[in-house]
């Protein structure tokens, strides 16, 4: 076979639906995101990992080396937006296949919502990851897609669902209600049967189990190799040291609580909720619900009770499912980098929309797809605006930052006695009320890792920064000579930046008083 007739069949195969997930989501992400793939938007975690090799075992994440080598571990957006676009839309691609979507227009706007929901945006200001991250959301699909038959395929499945957990183990959620959906797409099917349905379900339970199980004895021999414990982050350690079992009926009732401000209370926590969103929110449940109810009356499900039964159970379990994170983390709320998972509630939507546009004859509920569309087609500006707010005001805090930083470094070299390779000690965090934005929109997407004032919180990167993103070469003294130099009484006497006299040239090395006192760094 030549290459030619290989490309054509490979085209074939792909089938309309899938090719149309997969451009509908290439198109609109990467048009809807390119600001972030020309421009080098760094948040505070950003400014350490212009090149990091994402030696992550500690944390949890022992396959995020070997993901992030695609760019090099080096902040690239264009390469990095360009495969984290092609993961996303192999993954829509398969989210088709696993759905069983029948309209080629609804799996098109199914590709753009996967590639324009506002998490994608949020993961696009941790560049150094993005492309590791989209894969991992590529992974956690295909984990599915593999798991629904056959035995190699299913433990296929779990492996790539342990890959997918190696990069990060928030993308667990992503195969967890992915799996609920297809087993509500097998209920709604009226060629599925009771056992064939609950046998479907039964093996993605047990495919998701063994993926985790996996992940976690890799992890371990990751750990032993390396000679490696865990981090405190996310509560990784407490976690090895034993579930608190104890907590689980809060922790579940928490993840029903965060799901429902995500969607339906503008300026909850970790989310980017307002009033257009919830309106829209409101929409989709009206749409939802009318086309399943439609669906179930006009292909008399009803009449087999235990698809109704089995279509509620499914529903209760979907906001559980897709933030499981907070049960898996249970010390920590999920930030929206770990609420991709989220998108499945509008991916039911379509689904019911597509089933619903799968019977003959509608009635006097034939303006439910046009009012679908519409829905769709809002829902797609509000992510699009969404994604573009968290870029502009991530580079406003940037420049901002920038700005602040050169005139200090203004102020140190024009310092009276100051000579080039002189220690300097800069000593308190950045002031948040010297680097201020008062544009009202940006409190939409307020957030520690989406900052609309500075994006040097504390005094974490200070040094890297100055070093790396201003090429201002200059060594960090060390704790025990910053804490001495804080605790001297020459350093007391010294007002705070920028006052007059808050940068001394004091034993040989030029001080900056930025804060009371010094700051330790946590490790």
């Amino acid at each position: 076979m030549s290459i030619d007739q290989l490309s054509r069949s490979l085209w074939q195969k792909a089938g309309h639906n899938r090719r149309a997930a997969f451009f509908g989501c290439f198109v609109a992400g990467y048009l809807g995101h390119l600001y972030a793939f020309t421009n080098l938007i760094p948040n505070s975690d950003g400014l350490s990992r212009v090149f990091d090799p994402q030696q992550m075992t500690v944390s949890g994440r022992w396959f995020l080396h070997y993901a992030s080598a695609l760019n090099n571990f080096t902040q690239m957006p264009a390469l990095i937006g360009f495969l984290s676009v092609l993961f996303l839309s192999l993954a829509a691609a398969f989210v088709i296949d696993v759905l069983g979507l029948r309209s080629r227009a609804l799996s098109a706007l199914t590709g753009a919502v996967m590639a324009l929901f506002p998490c994608v945006g949020y993961t696009f200001l941790y560049m150094f990851t993005a492309s590791a991250y989209c894969l991992a959301i590529f992974l956690a699909v295909l984990s599915v897609w593999l798991a629904r038959e056959g035995r190699v395929r299913w433990l296929l499945g779990a492996v790539a669902l342990a890959l997918a957990m190696g990069i990060y183990q928030a993308y667990a959620t992503v195969a967890i209600a992915l799996s609920l959906l297809a087993v509500l797409a097998r209920v709604v099917d009226k060629a599925s049967s009771f056992r064939d349905t609950l046998n479907f379900g039964l093996r993605l339970v047990g495919y998701l189990a063994v993926g985790a199980v996996l992940y976690y004895v890799i992890l371990l021999v990751f750990l032993k190799v390396k000679n490696l414990e865990l981090l405190s982050y996310l509560g990784m350690d407490a976690a090895a040291e034993g579930y608190p079992f104890g907590q689980l009926p809060s922790l579940i009732v928490e993840c029903y609580k965060q799901a429902i401000a995500f969607f339906f209370l503008p300026g909850s926590a970790n989310g980017f909720s307002n009033l257009f969103m919830v309106l829209l929110d409101l929409l989709a449940l009206v749409l939802g619900l009318v086309a399943l109810w439609t669906v179930f009356v006009r292909r008399s499900l009803f009449e087999e009770k235990w698809r109704p039964i089995g279509a509620l159970a499914l529903l209760a379990l979907l906001p559980l499912g897709m933030n499981f994170m907070q049960v898996l983390s249970p010390y920590s709320a999920p930030t929206p980098l770990m609420k991709y998972a989220f998108v499945s509630v509008y991916l039911l939507v379509l689904l019911a929309l597509d089933r619903a546009d799968a019977l003959e004859e509608l009635g006097k509920l034939r303006p439910l797809l046009p009012s679908g569309a519409v829905w769709c087609a809002l829902l797609l500006l509000f992510c699009l605006n969404t994604n573009n707010l968290l870029y502009t005001a991530s580079a406003q805090a940037h420049r901002a930052t920038e700005s602040y930083a050169t005139r200090l470094l203004a102020r140190i070299e024009s310092c009276e006695g100051y000579e080039p390779g002189m220690e300097i000690a800069i000593i308190g965090a950045v002031p948040a009320d010297q680097i201020q934005s008062d544009i009202p929109s940006y409190l939409q997407v307020d957030h520690y890792s989406v900052p609309i004032h500075s994006v040097l919180p504390l005094n974490k990167h200070i040094y890297y920064y100055l070093n790396s993103w201003l090429s201002f070469p200059v060594e960090e003294p060390s704790e025990e000579t910053m804490i001495s130099i804080s605790d001297s009484a020459a350093f007391q006497d010294m007002p705070l930046y920028p006052a007059q006299g808050s940068v001394q040239v004091m034993d040989g090395r030029v001080v900056v008083r930025m804060g009371e006192e010094y700051t330790p760094k946590s490790d």
